[in-house]
């Protein structure tokens, strides 16, 4: 596995955030690093996996990955991507700031941003772009500023009131309804009616959005959940089935592998024999 060093990214030893734009993010294999990120979609889609869960990245997705996460880009198609590197114990912010990223107890490290605040948090990336890869303590100084913006903002925008969004961020509402709640959802017309947007439009705008049309993402979401209690618990594939929506562990097992080319037996056993 690659393992990134501060020293290949960072300006200095003294440089406690920076940022790496991938514009087309290429496909990378797994690696690890000794600073955290956050990884921000602007536009495409594919596939990232982490500690060994696959999940599907896509517009406006926000994810926060931590030292000792290790993790891949795959399948990508036009995926734009503003990664932020930094590191925590260098950084001189405010101390309230951690209530606005997710806490080491969290089982999800991320969420969906409505337009306009990916819009604010582009332009505040652009800067700290400039101003991370100066070598000078006023930069220093204006690249926290700026980093502790870009926090903050991207908690606020998360997605949430969907009769206070346009249609463009109902699509985005829609597949973060989807992430949340998709042990019970079963047909498209329940996410439509939620995000009150109609079936056929919301059909084309996730298949746009994502690559996948509304019945593959939704069972990508539910078994790329199930990944992860194949891997991290010891309850039985029967249960995990249960626990993501599905009624039947043959039918969920069927799905798994038309998504990740393996059966569920096969991905636990391959995870304990390493």
């Amino acid at each position: 596995m690659i393992y990134l060093k501060s020293r290949e990214f960072f300006m200095n030893s003294n440089s406690p955030v920076t940022t790496e734009l991938r514009a087309p993010q290429e496909p990378y294999p797994e690696h690890a690093h000794s600073f955290e990120e956050i990884i921000i979609v602007s536009e495409g889609c594919g596939t990232h996996v982490m500690n060994d869960v696959p999940m599907n990245l896509s517009k406006n997705y926000v994810c926060f990955v931590k030292k000792e996460d290790r993790h891949l880009f795959d399948s990508v198609d036009d995926l734009y991507l503003s990664n932020i590197l930094f590191e925590k114990e260098k950084l001189q912010v405010c101390s309230e700031l951690k209530r606005f990223m997710p806490s080491e107890s969290d089982k999800e490290t991320g969420w969906f941003i409505n337009q306009k605040t990916a819009q604010q948090v582009s332009q505040l990336i652009d800067r700290l772009h400039i101003e991370s890869h100066i070598n000078s303590e006023e930069s220093r100084m204006i690249a926290q500023f700026i980093f502790q913006q870009i926090i903050v903002e991207l908690w606020r925008g998360k997605i949430k009131d969907v009769d206070l969004l346009n249609n463009n961020d109902k699509v985005i509402y829609a597949l973060s309804h989807i992430q949340q709640h998709y042990a019970g959802v079963n047909e498209i017309e329940e996410v439509a009616d939620a995000v009150k947007l109609s079936s056929r439009q919301l059909t084309n705008s996730i298949k746009k959005l994502t690559g996948m049309n509304f019945n593959q993402y939704l069972h990508y979401t539910r078994t790329s959940k199930a990944f992860s209690d194949i891997l991290y618990t010891d309850q039985s594939i029967t249960d995990i089935a249960f626990g993501v929506g599905y009624q039947d562990s043959n039918y969920f097992s069927t799905k798994f592998k038309q998504v990740f080319n393996q059966t569920p037996r096969e991905a636990r056993m391959r995870h304990s024999g390493n």
